[in-house]
């Protein structure tokens, strides 16, 4: 479902006895320029029944993006609310000059920078006059922007406020309607991207939420956290038109929370963009869902959605897993002793904690570690003196960190 905001530009009176049009839209003398009474900015696309939101709906996961809980979802008055600061650039074109093209330069009698919104409209900060031209084919560029347009994207979005700051509504230069009217309604979409990603089949508290950060081409994003309790959910905004240096070279880092005796673990997770465009770039007004899941290897196909709509669009995110996953025998079972040196009881000389590990029918199983290195993997959950010295790992694996960032573990030929 599709939204529409307005938000008017009063005019002054513009009955003037300059410029008519010809059919090549070359103003002529002697005829009245067209008398606007406002624009309309819309986000998204004209909306003529009711209004209704589209939540972004993936594989039966529901993502926030489009919904009251989106910081960026500012429809109906919340758009003034959230962006009645923020400033306007409007521009028009000549969209059929004496050669049939667009005009390279902007109409500035119809045309202005950095508009403010003030008394219920949006005028042009030094209350220019704006002359629309009775244009046969009008093209029109406009941006809504907080500050500075086309700021650099900041890399600390921990808060609404900052998420938001970084947003920026824009139109491409392109036909607004076929002719000038009195009411002129032009639509404005997403410039950047965003990303949406959640953790799901994971307890909250196993996660250290501050250190949750995305990681593009080296530079380290801090996302905004949806929510303070319930599904652990995550939102950043990034520059349109990003693309990895590496497929491959997105990441999700965070670390689980340790206590006393179980020392914090690492992770850091590729995310791969797959027909998303040429080598995964991110698209303007695309939001890119994916969930961390504690149980499945991946979640795959992942819808792109239109981040104003929450329509899905082509393309795909793979997902990945916030806990690894080890490959071993199909069906069986295993036990793994950590260098955490855990005991059932919690005290220093109590029966060691053993994990158990239970492989699939592909011989796959995905588990919240209870430590971050393996030492030992047993056949039996009770071993004997002599198993301490036979099941014991001549190299240690290490969950997390480390240059491979690995998160399956392939145990197949370090199982005894």
């Amino acid at each position: 479902m599709k939204h529409m905001n307005y938000i008017y530009v009063v005019c002054l009176a513009l009955a003037l006895s300059l410029a008519g049009c010809n059919n090549t839209d070359d103003p002529g003398i002697g005829d009245d320029m067209q008398q606007i009474d406002g624009i309309a900015l819309g986000l998204g696309a004209v909306e003529t029944s009711a209004q209704a939101t589209t939540r972004a709906v993936v594989e039966k996961i529901t993502y926030v993006v489009n919904t009251a809980d989106d910081p960026t979802y500012t429809h109906g008055n919340n758009f003034i609310t959230a962006r009645g600061s923020w400033k306007l650039d409007f521009h028009l074109f000549n969209g059929k000059n004496a050669s049939s093209q667009v005009d390279g330069t902007q109409y500035d009698a119809g045309s202005f920078d950095a508009g403010v919104y003030s008394g219920g409209s949006w005028k042009p900060n030094s209350d220019k006059q704006l002359y629309f031209p009775n244009y046969f084919r009008p093209h029109v560029e406009a941006w809504l922007y907080p500050v500075t347009k086309d700021a650099t994207v900041a890399v600390d979005q921990s808060d609404a406020t900052k998420l938001l700051a970084q947003d920026q509504l824009y139109r491409p230069k392109n036909p607004a309607l076929p002719t000038i009217a009195k009411k002129l309604t032009v639509e404005l979409q997403h410039q950047r991207a965003m990303i949406n990603f959640k953790f799901g089949d994971i307890v909250r508290s196993d996660i250290d939420q501050s250190t949750v950060k995305v990681v593009i081409n080296g530079v380290t994003y801090t996302p905004y956290n949806v929510r303070a309790t319930g599904a652990l959910e995550f939102l950043l905004i990034l520059p349109e038109n990003t693309t990895p240096t590496t497929p491959s070279n997105i990441f999700v880092a965070y670390s689980t929370n340790g206590n006393d005796l179980q020392r914090p673990i690492n992770y850091k997770h590729e995310v791969k963009i797959t027909g998303a465009g040429t080598s995964g770039t991110l698209g303007s007004n695309n939001c890119y869902c994916f969930t961390l899941s504690g149980k499945a290897l991946a979640i795959s196909p992942v819808t792109i959605v239109n981040w104003t709509t929450g329509e899905p669009v082509s393309g795909e995110y793979v997902a990945v897993t916030a806990y690894p996953t080890f490959k071993g025998p199909a069906n069986r079972t295993y036990y793994f002793y950590y260098d955490n040196k855990l005991t059932v009881d919690g005290t220093l000389n109590g029966t060691p904690k053993l994990q158990e590990i239970n492989f699939n029918n592909d011989g796959e199983c995905t588990i919240k570690p209870d430590g971050r290195i393996i030492t030992h993997i047993f056949k039996t959950s009770d071993p004997s003196e002599q198993d301490w010295t036979t099941y014991k790992l001549a190299s240690p694996i290490i969950l997390g960190g480390g240059t491979t960032q690995k998160m399956y573990i392939d145990l197949t030929k370090v199982i005894k």
